[in-house]
C-alpha cells in the first residue's frame, strides 16, 4: 500500500481486527480472472458454502433477471448469468456480511451505507462498460469495497461518529478533514489497508485509497476516476444519505482523464437511478 510506513499506530490496530475474506470468495475472485476457468470448476468452488450457495441461487431466481425457467442448481445459475454476474453475486452476498445493513455510520441513515456501497458498485460497473470493458470485475469491487474503512469508523471505533458529524456541520471540514481530525487518519487509508491485508490487486487497493482524492493518484488512474465519479454519483442521487455535507461535485481532472464531459455525466445519473432502484430492492432482500 501507497505511504505504509506512515500508517498511524491506532490505524495499524484496527487493521489487525478486521476478519480475512471467506476462502471461496478469494478463490471465486482467482477463478474469474483466469481465462481457462470452467462453470464446474466455479461451482464446485462455490458449493463449498451452502449459505452462499442458497444465496446466489435465490437472487439469481429473482424477478429482477427474469430468466426463463426456476434455476436449481449453481451449475444452471453460472451457464444463465456467466461468470462476471455470478462474481458479482458472490462478493456482494459475503461483503453483506461485514456492511451490516442495519448499522448507522456518520453521514448515512440506518443501513444506508449498504445501500450506498452496492449503488457505488453497480454504477462503477456501468462507467465501465462505457469507457472501458477490462475494468469491470475490478470496478464493481472497488464501488463495492471504498467506504469499507468508514464502516470500521462507524462500527469500532467508540465516540467518533458525532464528533465527525458535528466537525463537518459545525467545524466548516469535509468528511475527510473531519477523519483526520477526530481518529488521526481517513477512511480511504484504513479501506485501503484492508485491501491491502486482503491481497487484493494494487490497482484496487489503490483505487480504494484516493477514490476522494484522485488528484493524488498517479498510477491505475482510470479505475481510480471511475469509483470517484461513481461515488459522486450515487451521492448526488441521495440513496441512504443522511447529511448533504458528504456529497461532493466529481473533480474536472477526472472528466478530462476519462475523456467525457459534464453531458456524459448528467446520462449516467439518468441510467443509474432507474438500474439502482431495481437492483437495489433485489440485493437489500439478502
Amino acid at each position: 500500500m501507497d505511504d505504509a510506513h506512515k500508517l498511524p499506530k491506532k490505524l495499524i490496530d484496527e487493521i489487525h481486527d478486521v476478519p480475512p475474506l471467506p476462502d471461496v470468495v478469494v478463490d471465486v475472485m482467482r477463478l474469474t480472472r483466469e481465462p481457462n476457468t470452467t462453470a464446474k470448476q466455479l461451482t464446485e468452488i462455490i458449493a463449498k458454502d451452502q449459505g452462499l450457495t442458497g444465496n446466489v441461487l435465490r437472487l439469481c431466481n429473482s424477478a429482477y433477471y427474469g430468466l426463463p425457467r426456476t434455476v436449481s442448481s449453481l451449475n444452471q445459475a453460472i451457464m444463465y448469468l456467466g461468470f462476471h454476474t455470478v462474481r458479482n453475486l458472490v462478493l456482494t452476498c459475503s461483503i453483506h456480511n461485514f456492511y451490516n445493513p442495519k448499522s448507522e455510520i456518520y453521514g448515512y441513515q440506518n443501513g444506508g451505507l449498504w445501500i450506498h456501497v452496492l449503488a457505488c458498485a453497480r454504477v462503477s460497473d456501468l462507467i465501465s462498460t462505457k469507457l472501458r470493458m477490462d475494468l469491470k470485475d475490478t470496478a464493481y469491487t472497488a464501488g463495492l469495497l471504498h467506504d469499507i474503512g468508514q464502516l470500521i469508523i462507524g462500527n469500532q471505533i467508540e465516540d467518533t461518529a458525532e464528533t465527525i458529524v458535528d466537525m463537518m456541520l459545525n467545524g466548516n471540514m469535509n468528511e475527510l478533514q473531519a477523519e483526520e481530525e477526530v481518529v488521526g487518519y481517513t477512511h480511504c487509508m484504513l479501506g485501503a489497508a484492508v485491501a491491502d491485508k486482503w491481497n487484493f490487486p494494487t490497482e484496487l487497493v489503490h483505487a480504494i485509497q484516493y477514490h476522494h482524492t484522485p488528484n493524488q493518484s498517479v498510477k491505475n488512474i482510470i479505475l481510480t476516476d471511475i469509483v470517484h465519479l461513481a461515488d459522486s454519483v450515487v451521492l448526488a442521487m441521495g440513496f441512504g444519505v443522511a447529511l448533504e455535507q458528504i456529497k461532493f461535485s466529481p473533480q474536472p481532472g477526472v472528466l478530462k482523464t476519462l475523456g467525457i464531459d459534464q453531458a456524459f455525466v448528467d446520462t449516467i445519473l439518468v441510467e443509474a437511478e432507474s438500474i439502482v432502484k431495481d437492483e437495489l430492492n433485489m440485493m437489500l432482500d439478502l
